[in-house]
């Protein structure tokens, strides 16, 4: 009776190599390092089209948010850690600015501080677009 059940207990268990839904698709790979000119890629442009921004915490000296200003379209690169206590800020193309979601402080996408408690403006970095590549100076 038991090797009845024992093909059964063996199929649920396989995992299901076929399944396409559960594979995520492939990032483009860049070069991230840094270029003796002290630009650095950390996106592409259709990335930035796709997401509306990209955040890169990992491959920067610093944390560094790229998106485009809604009435120029210019490339902003800023670090996204509210000098308040080092929250990540959101971006709100809408109102234009930038909210921390842990205690309410704005800036402005320039850097500047509109609402308190943050007292310090937002480190804004050099940004250009070589190609599809979107370049940051952050060091």
């Amino acid at each position: 009776m038991l090797g009845s059940f024992l093909p059964v207990a063996i199929a649920a268990c396989k995992s299901d190599e076929t399944n396409t839904s559960t594979v995520e698709p492939e990032t483009p790979q860049i070069d991230t390092s840094i270029r003796e000119d002290g630009f650095q890629a950390l996106g592409t442009v259709e990335q930035l089209e796709e997401d509306g921004r990209i955040l890169d915490r990992k491959n920067a000296p610093k944390s560094v948010m790229i998106f485009r200003h809604p009435d120029t379209n210019e490339l902003v690169a800023i670090n996204p850690m509210c000098t308040h206590q080092g929250c990540t800020v959101q971006l709100n193309q809408e109102a234009k600015e930038l909210a921390c979601p842990c205690h309410g402080s704005t800036f402005a996408f320039d850097g500047k501080v509109i609402n308190p408690p943050a007292t310090k403006s937002l480190d804004i970095f050099e940004v250009k677009q070589e190609g599809n590549l979107l370049l940051v100076k952050a060091g």
